[in-house]
């Protein structure tokens, strides 16, 4: 009897095991179903975790390279900058020190020209000289300078002869007078070259020119006419005025200069066929002169920038 009992117990103990067991399953099985029909979705990085990307490609030794790399060429860049603003402004130097010994060399010529023109001997009409017979004749009183008549010689025989002479000393003055006026144009529009005043050197010597067209000075005055324009950078003017160097005084020294600063400026201009032909010109015309070497230089630049 007990036995029956007992056994009845653990069966009853079995089912209610196994029952349980079974509503876990199902009561397990139904939530991992809907698990999987809703997709899962990522939640958003954390303020920390943004933070410790950045700081790990910051670290990184790539862009670190690239910052250095992006230093290094601005200071280049920096350093190329500095080089070319001192490289202008010893151009600058240059052409200005060039300026001032062509000033300084033109003022050297202009008075050993003044001392032989002070220093020029005056020639003396010699009176014609009086025969044998007439050997009697009174000292003639001498010309004054002043053009004042001279006082009458008498020569022997009773008949008075009016040796009346302008001395040669005045026939000269009327020309010296005009070449020392011409000099002294020409120096008060050098002195405003000198000074580097240079828009009112140009209208002095282009007032120079326009009263002593044939002087001694106007071909050099036409040349610094020029330059005045240059120095301003008014390169068409300068062309112009070097052009009329060239055309109305093919006997001057200063034809080569004028050549080349026509390409100079030309190139200036950026009209480099222009440049090109006065420059071929000039090594044509004057080959072995110091001009002919810089216009092979600037040819050099100007076939450069047809290159590039």
């Amino acid at each position: 009897m007990q036995r029956t009992f007992l056994f009845s117990v653990l069966l009853a103990l079995l089912s209610l095991g196994l029952a349980a067991q079974s509503v876990a399953q199902e009561a397990a099985g139904k939530p991992a179903k809907s698990a999987k029909s809703a997709p899962l979705i990522p939640a958003p990085p954390t303020i920390e975790e943004r933070v410790g990307r950045l700081e790990r490609l910051i670290n990184s030794q790539g862009l670190v390279d690239i910052l250095l790399r992006i230093e290094n060429l601005q200071k280049n860049v920096q350093n190329i900058q500095g080089d070319n603003e001192v490289q202008m402004h010893k151009l600058d130097e240059l052409k200005k020190r060039q300026r001032e010994l062509y000033i300084d060399i033109d003022r050297r010529l202009l008075q050993l020209e003044r001392k032989q023109t002070t220093q020029a001997p005056v020639a003396v009409e010699t009176p014609p000289s009086l025969s044998a017979g007439e050997g009697r004749a009174t000292q003639a009183v001498p010309a004054s300078i002043s053009g004042k008549p001279v006082s009458t010689a008498t020569v022997a025989g009773g008949k008075p002869t009016n040796v009346t002479r302008t001395a040669v000393a005045a026939k000269a003055v009327t020309p010296k007078k005009e070449q020392e006026t011409e000099q002294a144009v020409y120096q008060k529009a050098f002195d405003l070259l000198r000074e580097l005043r240079y828009d009112k050197a140009g209208l002095a010597f282009r007032s120079f020119i326009e009263k002593y067209p044939d002087g001694r000075y106007a071909h050099i005055a036409q040349y610094w006419l020029a330059e005045s324009s240059y120095a301003q950078r008014d390169f068409k003017t300068a062309i112009a005025d070097y052009q009329k160097l060239i055309d109305n005084y093919p006997g001057s020294p200063k034809r080569a200069e004028a050549m080349l600063k026509i390409g100079y400026s030309y190139y200036e201009l950026k009209d480099y066929p222009k440049a090109q032909a006065m420059l071929e010109r000039l090594l044509a015309s004057y080959p072995s002169t110091t001009e002919a070497g810089q216009a092979q230089n600037l040819l050099q630049k100007i076939k450069i920038n047809n290159a590039s």
